[in-house]
């Protein structure tokens, strides 16, 4: 999300099936204006650690930009878990469903 602020985080370690861990951070970038005069607003956001993707999420505004974000990482988050067997840990309390971490 170079280029774009983070607005909003949250740190975890996942947690696989044998019991290895490795960390995954949330990430939110603050939404601004897409540069095409016809374009609306974006939200770039990120799932560090189980993705090297970085989402630009468009809305028609700077709100609906945000939510939509938050929408897409907490489905991102949610399939990721089903699919690698994952729980998480986070806030000084393991076994955790996406859910969750997301509450």
């Amino acid at each position: 999300m170079k280029n774009h602020p983070t607005i909003a985080s949250r740190p975890l370690q996942a947690v696989t099936r044998d019991g290895e861990t490795f960390p995954v951070t949330l990430r939110l970038g603050a939404p601004y204006p897409d540069p095409d005069p016809d374009g609306d607003w974006i939200c770039p956001c990120r799932l560090e650690g189980l993705s090297g993707v970085t989402y630009e999420i468009h809305g028609v505004d700077g709100f609906q930009a945000l939510s939509l974000a938050a929408e897409v990482l907490r489905s991102r988050l949610t399939e990721a878990a089903q699919e690698r067997g994952l729980t998480f840990t986070w806030g000084g309390e393991s076994g955790l469903s996406a859910a969750e971490v997301l509450i």
